[in-house]
This record gives C-alpha cells, sequence and structure tokens, in this order.
C-alpha cells in the first residue's frame, strides 16, 4: 500500500513538473508564432497591393457574426477580408479584397493550403485567382471541376464576405 502512494505522488509530480515545463514553453513561443502569422499576414497584403506600405492597411474594428472572418481591413476603396475556410482536409487561408461600391472582387491570394496536393491546391494557384478577380463577389463563381470540397468554401467564404460589404460601411 506503501508503494502504491509513493508511485501515486511520484507520478503526480513529474505531471506537474512537465505541464509547467509545457505551458512555460506555449508562454514563450506563443508571441513568436502569432508575430510570425502577423508578418506572413502584412506580406501577402502588399504582395496583393505592391505599392502599399504596410501601414496603408487600416484593421477594421467591428464585431462581425462569422466563423470564417479572421480580420477585415480597408485600404483605399476595398476592404481586405482575411478568411479561414473548411475543406478537405485542413482548409484554405486567404485574402479577398471586395470593392466597396460595386462589390467586386479586386484581388485574391491564398496564404495557405492544407488540402490534398494538386486537385484541392489549386485554390492557391494563378488561374483559379485569375477566374475571381473582376468578377461579381455576389454573384456566381466557378469552382475547379474535381476540387470542389477545396473550392467550395473558398467561394462560400466570399460570398459571405461580400454581404458583410454594406454592414462595414
Amino acid at each position: 500500500m506503501n508503494k502504491i502512494v509513493h508511485l501515486g505522488l511520484f507520478l503526480a509530480i513529474v505531471s506537474a513538473v512537465a505541464g509547467g515545463a509545457l505551458a512555460f514553453a506555449n508562454q514563450m513561443t506563443a508571441p513568436v508564432i502569432a508575430a510570425n502569422n502577423e508578418k506572413q499576414e502584412k506580406e501577402s497584403l502588399l504582395a496583393m497591393y505592391p505599392d502599399a506600405n504596410a501601414n496603408d492597411f487600416k484593421l477594421v474594428d467591428a464585431k462581425l457574426d462569422s466563423k470564417t472572418v479572421q480580420k477585415v481591413y480597408e485600404y483605399k476603396n476595398v476592404y481586405i477580408f482575411n478568411m479561414s475556410v473548411s475543406g478537405y482536409k485542413e482548409g484554405t487561408v486567404f485574402l479577398v479584397s471586395i470593392d466597396k461600391d460595386s462589390k467586386k472582387i479586386d484581388k485574391y491570394n491564398a496564404i495557405s493550403n492544407g488540402d490534398t496536393k494538386g486537385l484541392g491546391s489549386q485554390v492557391t494557384e494563378a488561374p483559379f485567382k485569375k477566374s475571381l478577380e473582376g468578377k461579381d463577389a455576389t454573384g456566381e463563381l466557378d469552382t475547379i471541376s474535381g476540387a470542389t470540397v477545396s473550392s467550395g468554401p473558398v467561394v462560400s467564404g466570399i460570398h459571405e464576405a461580400a454581404k458583410l460589404v454594406d454592414t462595414l460601411k
């Protein structure tokens, strides 16, 4: 009986030390990860608008009832939506800018895609990007044949963003 108490106490101490070490590691790395994600996002914004400065993108402070819209930026006459949508595996994180007045898609830029290489990852490639830019964000947008599980949520996300444009004005 005494051995069981000692073993239980030993395991509790080891668990507490391991938990503390994990919490400390998380506390040390969380700000670095957040800074890297923000840097990647700013680089993507500047890739969309190379003539802009990183400070030109103003973060819109709005309470949006959306599971897919992560952030919204305002730049000149567009709103830029940072979106995260589900897909076949991990889904897609992308930026889409929509003109405030015409609701046309100005630019589209995929940040990351965790779906199947080949079909699913086509949402990150130039042909899909070109098929979206200049189109009405509220209208019918083409999906990728054979990759509708990846491209369908992107199109749905763009439609959702278009509906939010009026609430941000």
